[in-house]
Parts: C-alpha cells; structure tokens; sequence
C-alpha cells in the first residue's frame, strides 16, 4: 500500500471511531431507539451530512474567502433546518413524541427528565442517563458537530499552509545554494587562469601540466558540486587536488603544511567547503620574494569536524585581508544556509598572520 493510500485508510479509522463515540454518547437507550429508530437515524444522517457539509464546503468556499456573513446565514439556515424544521415535520408525520396507549408517562421517548424532580436526589437516575439525557439533546448535538468539523478544517489547514510553508523555504534554500555554487567557479577559474597566463608568459614548463591538472579538477567541482552533500573525503582529496594545483605556481621560500586527523570516512558534508578559505590564504597570504607559509589542518572528533587555516599576510595586501574577499562571503551565506545554529566561524588577524577556524557539528 502507498504512503497517500496508507493516510487516507488512517483518516478513514479516524473518522469512524470518531462516530463510533459521538453515537455512543448521544443514542437513546435500546427501548427508545426501537421505537423511534428513523427519526433517529434521520438525525444522525443530518449531523453526518453537516459535519462533511461545513468542513469541505462551507469553510473552504465561505469562511477562507472571507466571506463570513454568508457563512453564518448559511450555518445557522442548516442550525434551524436540522434542530427544528424537520424534527418537527417527523414528529407530524411519524407521531413523534406520542407515548402508545396505556404508556406511563414516565417512559415517553427521549423525556429529558422524570416527572418529579426529587428522582435525581433519591437514585433513580445515574449519572450516565443524566450526560445521555443532555447529549440528546439536539442544540447540543449540532453544535457539538459545529465545533469539531470547523475546529478540524482550521487545523487541516493550518498544518497545510506550514508544510507549504516549510516546503517554500526548503526550496528557496537549495535555489540560494545552488546560485551560490555557481559563483565560486568563475572565481576560483579566472584565479587558476590568471596564474596559468603568467606561468605562459615566463614560458614555465609547468604550464602544460598545470593546464591538465586545472582540466580535471573542474571537471571534479563541477560533478561533485551538484549534490547538496559529499562524502567528506571526496572533499579533502578535492582539497589536496587544489593545494598540489596551487604548488605549481609558488617559490620556494613558500612553506604548506596540511595535516588531517581522525576518521572521515563515515561522514558527509556540504561540497566546496574548505576551498573559499584556502583560495583566500594563496591569493593574500603568499609573496615570490618573501618568506610565506600557509598552515592547513582538519581534524574530525565524535561528529565535531574543525578546519583551521592560518597564512602569513604580505604588507602589501594587508589591508585587502579584512574584506575578506568574494570567496570568504559566499561560503559564510552557504554555511549559514546548510548548517544553521550548527556551525561557528572565527576569522581574524594576529602579527600579520591571518587565522581561520571552522567547526561544524557534522551529526
């Protein structure tokens, strides 16, 4: 069975245990309901036909559309309608409320109370005749209908309008990511292209190389990125693929350290997570003529992944540090997207040095 066959079967049990205990509480006792069984029926028929009548049409085209004046001559036509109107044409023309021949008076159908009114105060009625008594009544009874049929449908639509609610954001979510997603690749690809053309200008045999290995990468970035989610350690060889990209175009007074610890394997994680801030430490954090470092670490722990990224800042582009750059700002909007109250971000600048710790609860 399906899921929508297995809620509607659901709804279904619902409503008639619903009924089932609606009719226990209101029927008259055996003797009176054999004697009036089709006014009773014909009663209850009504209540059911108004219950169904108000919550999937009267509410929906009446009460949502505001028009309410309309909605409240047309509940209180079915009150006068169920409660008087045809009560009193069957007890016309089916002798309601005419005890039989030789009948004590005190067993006339559906009497609300006994003749004296001292029978309470000595015992001869319980207190389940005295709650039947006034459930028979037929006030009682429609706007106990009244009440739950349109408590019902305001629930029903409350709880639809959430889901559609929540199904919008969800959607407006992954819209935002994946907007988001297609900005980091012409900004990492104009950063590769723009060291690759100064690699062919000083004719470096690294050029050729550096060609393929960028080839390879994007066609890495651009499968993996569609997923909301990659395993993680698809995300640190794309990190290590980018890191040995980058080598191909620093000197040597350039130092990187990448060191990872604990167990990736059984975890996942939003695509291009750790490149925006690496992207960021080459692009600020190194010099052809001055000693530089870039300090790279990730580190895993009962669910708790950590990512810290510490580079040497040149003079020079100091104070271009502290916009942060386009890189930086993204990947703040995507983290704040797919992990909310979930993460924290600390970026700052010490000496000359640039740090950055990431940590994420992951589960």
């Amino acid at each position: 069975m399906s899921l929508r066959k297995h809620k509607k079967a659901l709804q279904a049990l619902a409503h008639l245990a619903g009924w089932a205990v609606f009719f226990r509480l209101t029927l008259p006792d055996n003797e009176l309901m054999q004697r009036n069984l089709l006014p009773v029926v014909g009663n209850m028929t009504l209540l059911v036909g108004y219950f169904y009548l108000n919550m999937n049409l009267l509410i929906p085209s009446l009460l949502s559309r505001k028009k309410v004046m309309a909605y409240m001559g047309v509940t209180l036509f079915c009150f006068f309608l169920i409660c008087f109107a045809l009560p009193s044409l069957v007890h016309q023309f089916h002798d309601f409320g005419r005890p039989p021949d030789g009948m004590p008076f005190s067993h006339r159908p559906f009497d609300r109370f006994p003749p004296h009114g001292d029978s309470l105060l000595h015992g001869k009625i319980s207190r389940r005749q005295l709650y039947s008594m006034r459930l028979n009544n037929p006030t009682v009874q429609f706007l106990f209908v009244f009440i739950i049929s349109a408590g019902l449908k305001v629930l029903t639509q409350w709880y639809r309008e959430q889901q559609q609610l929540l199904e919008m954001e969800k959607s407006k979510i992954q819209a935002e990511l994946s907007f988001l997603k297609t900005q980091i690749h012409p900004h990492f690809l104009f950063n590769c292209l723009n060291s690759i053309y100064y690699m062919t200008l000083s004719k470096d045999d690294k050029a050729p190389k550096t060609v393929l290995s960028l080839a390879d990468f994007l066609r890495f970035v651009i499968t993996e990125s569609d997923s909301n989610l990659i395993p993680m350690e698809k995300e640190i060889n794309m990190l290590e693929e980018y890191l040995n990209l980058q080598r191909l175009r620093t000197s040597e007074k350039f130092e990187l350290q990448f060191v990872k610890d604990g167990n990736f394997g059984e975890y996942s994680i939003m695509p291009l997570t750790f490149i925006p801030f690496v992207e960021n430490a080459f692009k600020y954090g190194i010099s052809a003529h001055s000693n530089c470092f870039i300090h790279i670490g990730i580190k895993m722990d009962s669910g708790m992944l950590t990512f810290a990224c510490d580079n040497s800042v040149m003079p020079a582009v100091k104070n271009y540090v502290r916009s942060s750059g386009v890189g930086l700002e993204n990947i703040k909007k995507r983290l704040e997207l797919a992990y909310p109250d979930r993460y924290s971000l600390k970026i700052g600048e010490d000496r000359l040095v640039f740090h950055v710790k990431l940590q994420i609860r992951i589960v």
